[in-house]
């Protein structure tokens, strides 16, 4: 294709998309021309460039451009080998455990985070392992940041947060086998927290899986939240 004909292609392809990712391969033409033509449609505001090779396309509203979900945003980039979610105020908010909106969307990985991403922070949680060997989906892994984060970031009284999250666990999208292989490389907080949860929606032979924390002392910590408020 010549410059003029992968320029139009681009364009007109572009043009008729809403709320997608574009990359450079995902044109025939020679990638220097693509990159052109991508370059001229970020000029006109068409296309946001999120990190060197990846671009959004958003669809209209009345507040301008619709923005890609970070979450979604940092499984583009890093493709489907590593665990993403939510973690932090995007996490709780996300699963309906606070109403607060963080003003940068915080996003865990369970591999070294890629760089130059454009407004998101992410948390580097390689340690957990597990995450990633049970093939955890994004909802899974905002599930354990959301326990992880339950002190600082749940706003909800703790019987409110028990059933939101005895709720999560009997959702269709979140498999309670994965979150207990998951949970071998969790922190001990959330080991505890997610066995006591189990517990409560009648799961004990999977809490029983769980590795308990080491002390007496940690299981009392973890679990505070769950005791304050009745």
């Amino acid at each position: 294709m010549s410059m003029k004909s992968t320029a139009a292609d681009v364009r007109r392809r572009v043009l008729r998309s809403e709320n997608r990712f574009w990359h450079v391969d995902d044109f025939g033409g020679e990638p220097h021309a693509v990159a052109m033509a991508l370059g001229r449609l970020l000029e006109t505001g068409e296309l946001e460039r999120l990190r060197r090779g990846v671009y959004w396309r958003g669809g209209d509203t009345h507040f301008g451009r619709q923005r890609p979900e970070a979450v979604r945003t940092l499984r583009e980039v890093a493709g489907d080998r590593e665990a993403v979610g939510a973690a932090g105020w995007y996490a709780t908010n996300l699963l309906g455990l606070s109403t607060q909106v963080a003003p940068r969307p915080v996003v865990s990985i369970t591999g070294r985070p890629p760089t130059g991403l454009r407004g998101i922070e992410v948390i580097n949680r390689a340690a957990r392992t597990g995450r990633r060997d049970a093939h955890l989906n994004e909802t899974e892994v905002t599930v354990l940041e959301a326990l992880e984060g339950w002190d600082k970031y749940v706003e909800v009284d703790s019987k409110k947060a028990l059933d939101r999250f005895a709720q999560l666990l009997d959702a269709e999208e979140v498999r309670i086998d994965r979150l207990v292989r998951a949970a071998k490389t969790e922190s001990p907080v959330v080991r505890e927290r997610l066995r006591a949860i189990l517990v409560r929606v009648g799961a004990e032979e999977a809490a029983s899986t769980i590795p308990r924390a080491r002390s007496e002392a940690s299981r009392k910590r973890a679990l505070r939240v769950i005791a304050t408020d009745g």
